[in-house]
């Protein structure tokens, strides 16, 4: 089996090598950009959706092409796409939004009060997904890991695989879909099987993987990273390990995504027995967005070849997004894109979505080399009285102050009050928080990070009123809510509803905080 390993690598490191000699600059991405556009538009012809917006395929150039597609199509939410377009597909109506009907929906998984939607997933978008797939494991090359690893597997915790049938198509957990077509030669290093993969209660998911965690030998483990985090400590201590090296010593890569990962690395530096590489992953519904090739150096590649045409929307329409307010909001290309600026994604997609607003925030770390970062969700931003904070301001004040009072925070979440003059924040952390000093710290950090709220704390808005409690009680919520493990995540902002739902779900559990003070009023000294 050595003999095997070593025959792998020497193939990767010469695909990788290949890969890097044909590595394209900025004005080639624009380029692809360009051609997947073009495609778009011929693959849609003779659909209702190309028909109703006159988009035109033929003799035109890719400038044209760009042109006609932001004159002549609408910006869409989920909800208007679905109201208008989506759900012809879904019913089984052909040549709607893209040609012939469409076998498989991937059910989103949304945050915890979030219904799930339904997003196409074509034939040639599972082909993209592979073709990136494969693109990883040639860059593996470059890692330089040792012969033994190229024996081991591949685990992937994330949702069922199972798909149901409904009428005359299938819809289920991306995860699903793609292992319904998965490559015949990576079956063989895929875990777990069938039987595990295709359990959606997360319980039994995980008690069958650390049944079954002995007979693997694990090199590279994927997955959102409160899961990945439950699953390597739960098998530590059943099996009583001092590290989850004892047991899967191969394990050198962990592809994670979803999520940010910061809040997460502690716990999972302690499962660990030696130094493992991080891969950011951008891997949605919708498609497969970008990746981080190279892993000794921040950001991930934008995929600029993979069937979706991007467009990018300023942050000072971040707000109309929220509102519904569509019409008018202008839209850049990639060759119009600046670094350090904040964007919201617009994607049209070989799947059947056209100028679809993501909801997901990046900035260009390098636009030469087209490498960006997430910084979060529109949803996710706080803008009560005009603080304008995105998710990446919130966490970076959370792990500053954690870092400073020297606690470990993994979840949290925060709502406007309802007097509408301060930031409700609940803190999850299973050590005791002095939470008047906690909200002093974090108030102070995102004076610094943020501007705007900066002057609204001066005038307008009351300090950050603090509550603590077990990290247990978020994933408990997420039980309750029906979405625990998979791709499923905790909602960092609330809105007035989802905020009723969980305060009552506190109420009517046994909880205390970790802090007497935290059940007093909020931080009054520093109004």
């Amino acid at each position: 089996m050595l003999l095997v390993g070593k025959l792998l690598k020497e193939t990767i490191k010469q695909g990788q090598l290949r890969r890097r000699n044909l590595s394209v600059r900025h004005h080639l991405k624009v380029k692809e950009q360009q051609d997947v556009l073009l495609e778009l538009l011929r693959d849609a012809k003779g659909t209702a959706f190309s028909k109703r917006y006159n988009l035109v395929s033929t003799k035109v150039t890719g400038d044209q092409c760009e042109d006609q597609l932001r004159n002549n199509v609408p910006l869409f939410k989920y909800e208007s796409f679905y109201n208008e377009w989506l759900h012809r597909t879904i019913d089984g109506e052909p040549n709607i939004i893209s040609a012939g009907k469409t076998q498989h929906f991937a059910l989103s998984s949304g945050t915890t009060n979030d219904s799930s939607k339904r997003i196409p997933v074509s034939d040639k978008m599972v082909r993209h997904f592979q073709k990136v797939t494969l693109k990883q494991i040639l860059d593996l090359g470059a890692l330089n890991l040792p012969d033994a690893f190229y024996n081991s597997k591949v685990l992937t915790v994330g949702g069922s695989t199972k798909l149901k049938k409904v009428n005359e198509h299938f819809e289920g957990d991306l995860s699903g879909i793609l292992a319904k077509n998965k490559s015949f030669a990576l079956t063989p290093f895929a875990r777990p099987k069938k039987r595990i993969s295709n359990l959606s209660d997360w319980n039994q998911k995980l008690e069958a993987m650390v049944e079954n965690a002995p007979k693997w030998n694990i090199g590279v483990i994927a997955g959102v990273p409160s899961w990945v985090c439950l699953l390597m400590e739960t098998i530590v201590k059943h099996y009583e390990l001092n590290n989850i090296h004892e047991m899967w010593p191969n394990l050198s890569l962990y592809l994670h995504g979803g999520i940010f990962l910061e809040p997460y690395e502690e716990r999972l530096n302690k499962c660990l027995g030696k130094n493992i590489l991080y891969q950011n992953t951008y891997l949605a519904s919708e498609g497969y967005i970008a990746y981080q090739r190279d892993i000794s150096t921040e950001g991930m590649e934008l995929l600029t070849s993979s069937g979706i045409y991007y467009e990018f929307i300023e942050e000072q329409y971040f707000e109309s997004i929220k509102n519904n307010e569509l019409d008018h909001i202008p839209t850049l290309k990639l060759s119009q894109v600046e670094n350090d600026k904040a964007y919201a994604i617009v994607m049209t997609t070989c799947s059947g979505l056209w100028r679809y607003i993501l909801g997901d925030v990046i900035t260009f770390t390098d636009i030469n080399t087209c490498k960006m970062k997430i910084l979060g969700r529109i949803s996710s931003s706080l803008n009560l009285l005009g603080e304008h904070l995105s998710e990446g301001n919130m966490l970076a004040a959370i792990q500053d102050t954690a870092r400073q009072l020297q606690i470990n925070v993994e979840e949290f979440c925060v709502y406007p009050a309802p007097t509408k003059d301060r930031h409700n924040w609940y803190i999850g952390s299973n050590q005791r928080i002095d939470t008047n000093k906690f909200s002093v710290l974090l108030n102070e950090r995102l004076v610094q990070l943020n501007d705007d709220y900066a002057t609204v704390r001066k005038h307008l808005l009351k300090a950050p009123k603090i509550k603590t409690l077990p990290v247990q009680k978020f994933y408990e919520y997420l039980e309750f809510k029906k979405k625990l493990g998979g791709q499923h995540k905790f909602p960092r902002v609330m809105n007035t509803l989802q905020a009723k739902e969980w305060e009552r779900f506190l109420t009517s559990t046994d909880y205390l905080f970790d802090d007497q003070s935290s059940l007093a009023p909020a931080n009054e000294s520093i109004k």
